[in-house]
């Protein structure tokens, strides 16, 4: 991958907000950029420069008013890019966002999605992180990944991905479960997108821009557009986790890693597999390796207080009592009455009455 061209995307209701989006995308410092501002607010769309900063920009008219899934075909079917990815009207790329996706998506091997974290701003003046590695079995059942920091290999449009113009909103959600059948997913925690979360008007972020009944009403579809793929993965994977579980028990752990993946094959980054393969590494005396894999399947499944416990115990046993705890206390903001999250925080208290006496 030398220099491959990227297109930015812009689905675009003319807000005054799309000078500051477009001053962003001025500003990459990525040189192969073509920026497409899809009308999606219809005819009354004002002209465009041809040029922001140094990049190309066209404006792709259209004669009606375009929804979110309508005006993302548009744009990706007009874009030239080997790459696309898509910058909403009220939103801002850092300068170096393109590059930094870029970087990302050459050391990414064969993945034809490229994923990095979110910057979520809020008109209160806070600041999060939205975004995390992907787990196939995990998409299936929230979305994760903002359309707009990632980076999709246009051959993935030419297999079949699409916008499906029937959901308002989670389109983007359910396009990515569309490349996830065909791809592998790489992500990298880089922070480098600016997402006003208040600013929009889809209802499904936070803050004022939350709403709760439509949020579930197309949640609902995507759940049932994808039940039957989600049920035949967890029938493919959980006699094999079962198995990989028995062969841990006996103590046979190649088989037992064997198993495990199998199922990392079928499912990638599954959380249960990479639980089970932590455990089998911390048996086999494999320490910093099994920390390895325990954070991963915390990453992809952050709302478990077992996979937090899990990832403390290891902590702790590496005399990293900082994190160990940290991991306890989040376990029990989780779920307050979490009997395993008590215990391994007394552990530590212990441990460090131990060491006061000494």
């Amino acid at each position: 991958m030398n220099s491959p061209r990227v297109s930015v995307i812009v689905r675009s209701m003319a807000r005054e907000s799309l000078a500051t989006a477009l001053a962003s995308l001025a500003a990459q410092t990525w040189p192969n950029l073509e920026i497409l501002v899809v009308a999606a607010c219809g005819p009354s769309h004002p002209p465009l420069e041809e040029r922001a900063g140094p990049h190309s920009l066209r404006l792709v008219t259209s004669e009606t008013k375009l929804s979110r899934p309508l005006a993302a075909n548009v744009g990706v079917q007009a874009a030239t890019g080997e790459w696309f990815t898509f910058l909403d009207d009220d939103d801002e790329f850092l300068p170096e966002h393109i590059a930094n996706l870029v970087g990302a998506a050459s050391r990414a091997e064969d993945a034809g999605v490229v994923h990095t974290l979110a910057q979520a701003v809020f008109n209160d003046g806070r600041r999060e992180s939205f975004g995390q590695p992907c787990a196939l079995v995990e998409l299936y059942t929230r979305n994760f990944i903002h359309l707009s920091a990632t980076l999709v290999s246009k051959s993935l449009i030419a297999a079949g991905c699409s916008f499906d113009p029937s959901l308002d909103i989670h389109e983007d959600w359910d396009f990515f479960l569309q490349c996830a059948q065909r791809t592998k997913f790489y992500f990298e925690p880089l922070q480098s997108y600016l997402w006003y979360v208040d600013a929009g008007s889809s209802g499904t972020a936070g803050g004022r821009n939350h709403d709760p009944d439509r949020f579930v009403r197309f949640r609902d579809r995507v759940y049932e557009k994808w039940q039957a793929k989600y049920e035949a993965l967890v029938a493919q994977t959980e006699p094999l986790l079962q198995e990989a579980a028995a062969e841990a028990q006996k103590e046979q752990w190649n088989e037992a890693l064997a198993g495990i993946e199998k199922v990392l094959a079928l499912s990638f980054n599954d959380p249960w597999a990479l639980n089970l393969r932590a455990m089998v590494e911390r048996m086999q005396g494999h320490a910093a390796e099994a920390l390895k894999t325990q954070m991963l399947a915390t990453q992809v499944r952050p709302y478990d207080p077992a996979f937090l416990c899990n990832l403390g115990h290891l902590y702790l046993e590496q005399d990293e009592r900082v994190e160990a705890r940290a991991c306890a206390e989040n376990a029990l903001a989780l779920q307050p009455d979490y009997a395993p999250g008590r215990l391994l925080l007394g552990q530590i208290n212990r441990v460090a009455l131990q060491d006061a006496a000494v």
